[in-house]
């Protein structure tokens, strides 16, 4: 099988993935896709066109406040700033190493390295979700039961539904709900 088939195979079995990911999205959560559920099925447009995650933004709150200084406590952002870059330089040599030894085009060269990108991106995902659960304790610690509940709930209303696989393929932060039952174990 050439190099052509085969990305053209795995391209229309990611289209066909995505396809099913979004079908079952809308069943489970009842809510329409829009036009970002038809980006979201394009090749290299999904890697760049963001999913909306909340309706309206969450009331600025304490919790909000010490989950930020969290963040910034626990050093996520250099974190994630490193990991990052890990993910460049691999993605750079793959790149390379798809023009320069393999002789692929520039254009399949790309689609290679948007493929070779899909499971990175996943664990990226749950890397940042980690770090997200790890700013919420810490908020937790800060502001005490009540005010996390408060918080939690505002957070539930504010975002848009969305089903844990879903969320850990398209999103960097974990749902209100996950984040909700991490804590407070409702």
């Amino acid at each position: 099988m050439s190099d052509g088939v085969l990305l053209t195979v795995l391209l229309v079995a990611e289209l066909a993935f995505r396809l099913l990911v979004e079908i079952r999205e809308r069943r489970i959560t009842q809510l329409r896709g829009g036009a970002f559920a038809v980006l979201r099925l394009i090749p290299l447009v999904n890697d760049i066109v963001p999913l909306p995650e909340s309706r309206k933004a969450p009331a600025e709150c304490d919790f909000v406040k010490a989950h930020e200084f969290g963040h910034r406590d626990l050093h996520h952002g250099v974190l994630r700033n490193l990991v990052k870059i890990v993910f460049l330089i691999l993605a750079l040599w793959f790149f390379t190493f798809m023009l320069n030894r393999c002789g692929q085009p520039l254009l399949l060269a790309v689609l290679w390295l948007h493929l070779a990108a899909i499971p990175f991106r996943i664990f990226f995902h749950w890397y940042c979700w980690t770090q997200e659960y790890e700013a919420d304790h810490y908020a937790f610690k800060q502001v005490g039961r009540q005010k996390t509940k408060e918080a939690m709930r505002n957070l539930v209303e504010c975002e848009i539904v969305y089903s844990r696989f879903f969320a850990l393929m398209y999103r960097e932060h974990p749902t209100a709900l996950m984040r909700r039952i991490k804590l407070l174990g409702k």
